[in-house]
């Protein structure tokens, strides 16, 4: 009877190692598409950082071509005020003298 309580015993702690093992083997799957899911967000996360930096390197081009745009549209109006100037000045009537010159 002892020999049979002890095969007993025997079965019940393979069956209880069976067990844990099996439990131990479901966490690491688990875990394993825990840590899968994680790689494949890092992943995500790289492109869009890296996506956000090439439209960061885009709109500083747009930034810098815009600048250059408005230097040189503050030349051109430097440049039209002064001609403006100038032909008010040369166009500008001195109408005493041609009260004078006309009617005398």
């Amino acid at each position: 009877m002892a020999a049979g309580g002890a095969a007993d015993a025997q079965a019940r702690f393979g069956h209880s190692v069976k067990g844990l093992l099996t439990e131990k083997v479901t966490s690491c799957g688990t875990d394993v598409i825990a840590l899968t899911k994680q790689v494949l967000k890092g992943s995500r996360s790289a492109e869009l950082l890296g996506q956000a930096a090439r439209n960061m390197v885009m709109q500083e081009d747009a930034i810098l071509h815009s600048e250059d745009s408005l230097r040189k549209m503050a030349i051109i109006t430097t440049h039209l005020q002064y001609h403006s100037s100038k032909l008010s000045r040369s166009c500008s009537w001195n109408f005493p003298a041609l009260f004078r010159l006309f009617w005398g």
